[in-house]
């Protein structure tokens, strides 16, 4: 099931629905993906190039994102495929302790007060021995989360598909997002997928808040005085 954020333009949403860019282990596209504001980076690890190489089907108008890996204790580093792990090819053996993706992505440079950032991350990862990756982003609030199991394996593990959204007050210019791998176990990451989208009040909306905000100010000053 797809998990939401609700948004003051609404009236955007149904057109946004149909251009929606959907591909591989997307399980979980935000429902604000194209809308003016937003970006998307891809990473689908089909080589070891490292920095990874970013997905041609990425959008950011703002500047090129990047994923640098860091391969922890016991890690075997980029594999195409892996005995045991199904059908999926071009993913990192991030090992234990140390393994981490740090990715930063570039966004708008100047938003007016009032504005905030809105991110989906989506991680698809290997679950038998070797465990989830936690996804950290100083500074935000996490919202919701959700998966979807994307293929079993006969071996019993499972490929998944996570997602965590996230919001940022106020809208900063760039993120650095960490995937860190489980530092007993491990993880192994096959893609990841981000989408953000700076978000700016409607004029009468700051207006209406000042105002409000205004009349909270007299309404004190009335009782005090």
């Amino acid at each position: 099931m797809k998990t939401r954020i609700a948004h003051p333009w609404a009236a955007a949403l149904t057109a946004a629905v149909a251009s929606f860019i959907s591909y591989g282990h997307d399980v979980a596209p935000p429902v604000w993906r194209g809308l003016e504001g937003s970006t998307l980076s891809i990473w689908e690890f089909a080589t070891a190039n490292n920095p990874a190489d970013l997905s041609p089907l990425s959008v950011n108008p703002f500047g090129s994102p990047t994923a640098t890996v860091t391969v922890g204790e016991f890690g075997s580093g980029w594999q195409n495929t892996l005995l045991g792990l199904g059908t999926q090819t071009g993913f990192w053996d991030l090992g234990g302790e140390g393994g981490q993706i740090e990715l930063f992505i570039p966004n708008r440079p100047a938003s007016p007060p009032g504005s905030y950032k809105d991110l989906r991350i989506q991680v698809t990862y290997f679950k038998d021995i070797s465990a989830a990756p936690t996804v950290t982003l100083a500074g935000a609030t996490l919202v919701n989360s959700g998966f979807q199991v994307v293929e079993s394996v006969p071996t019993g593990g499972q490929w998944i598909a996570s997602w965590t959204d996230w919001r940022i007050e106020p809208n900063p210019v760039s993120e650095t997002i960490v995937i860190k791998s489980d530092a007993d176990w491990g993880s192994v990451v096959d893609q990841i997928v981000v989408d953000t989208i700076c978000v700016v009040p409607e004029p009468s909306s700051v207006a209406f808040a000042g105002v409000v905000a205004l009349g909270a100010i007299w309404f004190v000053r009335r009782r005090q005085g």
